[in-house]
């Protein structure tokens, strides 16, 4: 993190149009957070193996 904040200003400082570019790398940091906090991932090891729906009746019984 602190790395993109510095990069973020270093882009800022030295490059023509640094704040947009750096802007629209925030905006995208920004959403891609949101998104992974509104979605959190499945608890444990295999949080990134999809798991298979099911039908809520076969879950109820």
């Amino acid at each position: 993190m602190l790395v993109f904040i510095w990069m973020c200003v270093m882009t800022q400082a030295f490059m023509p149009g640094g704040l947009a570019i750096a802007q629209a790398h925030a905006t995208a940091y920004e959403a891609r957070l949101r998104a992974e906090l509104d979605n959190p991932p499945l608890i444990g090891a295999a949080s990134h193996v999809a798991r298979p729906l099911r039908p809520l009746k076969a879950l109820a019984a």
